[in-house]
C-alpha cells in the first residue's frame, strides 16, 4: 500500500519548523557548537536555496515581461489599459498610505526606542558592519527614477534586473500587440511558448522548494544574535503586530469589494507567504505567485499577469510599514522629536520610496538611510536594526507578496463586474 501524499504546503510548512529548529540548534549561542566550527559548512545550508533562487531568477525577467505584453495585448483597447493600470496604482498607493500609518501608530504609542536598553546600543554600534550600506549605489531622486524607467540599454536593464524598466518594456510590448494585431502575431506566439518554458521552469523549482526551505532557514536562524533579538524584543513585536494588522485590512478589503470569505483567499495562497518568508525576495516567489494566481485563484490572465509584476515592483506595504516603524523607532532611541508635520511628511516619503525599492533581501536597510537622512536621524543608527532585519525581512515579504496577490483578486472581481 502506497503511503499518502503530503500536500505541498504541508511539505513547505514542515521544512520550516525543521529548518528553524535545526538553526537554533546549530546557532553558536545555543551552546552545542563554536561559532568556527560551523562557519565552514554555512554555505552547504544554502545550497539547495540557492538552487532554487537561481531557477526561479533565471526566468524571473522574461516572464515578467512576456506575463505583461500578454496580459495588456488581451485588454480590448487602450482604454481598457488606463482603467485597469489607473485602479491598481490608487489601490496601491492607498494600502501603502494605510501601511505606513499603521507603523507610526503603533510605534508612536508602544514607544519601543524608549524600552531599549543603551548597552545594546553601545554593542550593536560596535559590532555592526554599516559597510554594506556604504557600498550601495546613491539613491535616486523621485525624477530620475521617472527618467530611467524607460531604458537606454535592454541588455543592461536585464543585467541589472531594475524592475520598473522591464515593467516598462512589457508593457510596451503589449500596446504594440494590442494596436498592431496582424505584424505581431509572429512575435505574440513567440511569447506563449516563453511564458509556457518559464513555467515549467517554475514547476521544476517546485519540487526543490521544501528542500531549499529546510536550508535557507537552517542558514538564517545560525546567523541571527538572539540576545539581540530579545533586547529589541518591544520593537519587533511592534513590526510583527503592524504586518498583522495589514493582513486584518487585506482581509477587510476583500471581503467589501468581492463580498467573499478572506480565509478562503488566504488558504488557496498559503504556500506563497511561506515561500516569501525563506527567500525574503518578491521578485523570487513572482513566477510561483502567477501559477498560484490562474490556477487555485482562477484570476483572468488579463489581471493577474498585469497586477502581479507591477506589484512585486512598487507595492512593497510590508516594507514601507517596517521603514515607517525603524524611522519613529531610531528617533526615539535618539530622542529626536519628531512633530505632526514630520510624521504627515514621513508617509509621503516612505510612499515615495517604496516605488521603484527593489524585491531583492536586505534593500531596505539602504532605502531606510535614505528616509533617516531626510529627517536628520544618525544614519548609524541602523546599525541597531541589523541583527534583526533578516528576520523582520523575511515577514515582511510575506505581507508583500500577499498584498499583491489581494490586490489582484480584488482588481479581478472589479474587472468581471465591469465586463459582464
Amino acid at each position: 500500500m502506497s503511503l499518502p501524499k503530503i500536500a505541498f504546503w504541508i511539505q513547505i510548512l514542515i521544512a520550516l519548523v525543521l529548518g528553524l529548529c535545526f538553526g537554533i540548534t546549530l546557532n553558536p549561542e545555543f551552546g552545542l557548537v563554536s561559532s568556527e566550527s560551523i562557519k565552514p559548512y554555512l554555505v552547504w545550508f544554502k545550497l539547495p536555496g540557492d538552487v532554487f533562487l537561481n531557477l526561479l531568477q533565471m526566468i524571473m525577467i522574461p516572464l515578467v515581461i512576456v506575463s505583461i505584453a500578454l496580459g495588456v495585448s488581451s485588454l480590448k483597447n487602450l482604454k481598457d489599459l488606463w482603467s485597469l493600470g489607473s485602479k491598481t496604482l490608487l489601490y496601491f498607493i492607498f494600502t501603502t498610505i494605510v501601511s505606513v500609518s499603521i507603523g507610526i501608530l503603533l510605534t508612536t504609542t508602544t514607544k519601543p526606542g524608549l524600552q531599549i536598553q543603551t548597552k545594546i546600543q553601545n554593542q550593536t554600534s560596535e559590532s555592526s558592519d554599516t559597510s554594506t550600506l556604504e557600498k550601495k549605489e546613491k539613491e535616486e531622486s523621485i525624477p530620475e527614477i521617472i527618467a530611467n524607467i524607460i531604458p537606454k540599454n535592454i541588455v543592461n536593464v536585464w543585467s541589472k534586473q531594475q524592475m520598473l524598466s522591464i515593467v516598462f518594456l512589457g508593457m510596451i510590448l503589449g500596446v504594440f500587440f494590442l494596436t498592431s494585431r496582424e505584424s505581431g502575431t509572429a512575435l505574440k506566439a513567440f511569447c506563449h511558448s516563453l511564458e509556457s518554458f518559464c513555467l515549467w521552469v517554475v514547476a521544476l523549482a517546485m519540487k526543490l522548494a521544501p528542500l531549499a526551505v529546510l536550508g535557507l532557514m537552517s542558514y538564517a536562524m545560525v546567523q541571527i544574535g538572539f540576545s539581540l533579538v530579545f533586547g529589541l524584543f518591544t520593537y519587533i513585536v511592534t513590526v510583527l503586530g503592524g504586518l498583522f494588522l495589514i493582513l486584518v485590512f487585506y482581509s477587510l478589503m476583500i471581503l467589501f469589494f468581492t463580498r467573499e470569505n478572506p480565509l478562503r483567499f488566504l488558504s488557496q495562497i498559503r504556500e506563497i507567504p511561506i515561500l516569501g518568508f525563506s527567500t525574503s525576495s518578491s521578485s523570487s516567489v513572482l513566477p510561483y505567485s502567477l501559477k498560484v494566481a490562474k490556477e487555485k485563484l482562477k484570476l483572468k490572465e488579463t489581471v493577474s499577469d498585469f497586477v502581479l509584476p507591477l506589484g512585486a515592483t512598487i507595492n512593497m506595504d510590508g516594507t514601507a510599514l517596517y521603514q515607517a516603524v525603524a524611522t519613529v523607532f531610531l528617533s526615539q532611541v535618539y530622542q529626536i522629536e519628531l512633530s505632526t508635520v514630520d510624521l504627515f511628511l514621513l508617509v509621503g516619503t516612505v510612499t515615495a520610496a517604496s516605488i521603484g525599492t527593489a524585491a531583492t533581501p536586505g534593500v531596505g536597510l539602504v532605502i531606510l538611510s535614505s528616509i533617516l537622512y531626510t529627517f536628520h536621524i544618525p544614519v548609524e543608527g541602523i546599525a541597531i536594526l541589523f541583527g534583526v532585519d533578516r528576520f523582520l525581512d523575511m515577514c515582511r515579504t510575506s505581507v508583500n507578496l500577499t498584498g499583491d496577490l489581494s490586490c489582484a483578486y480584488i482588481m479581478n472581481h472589479i474587472w468581471k463586474e465591469e465586463n459582464k
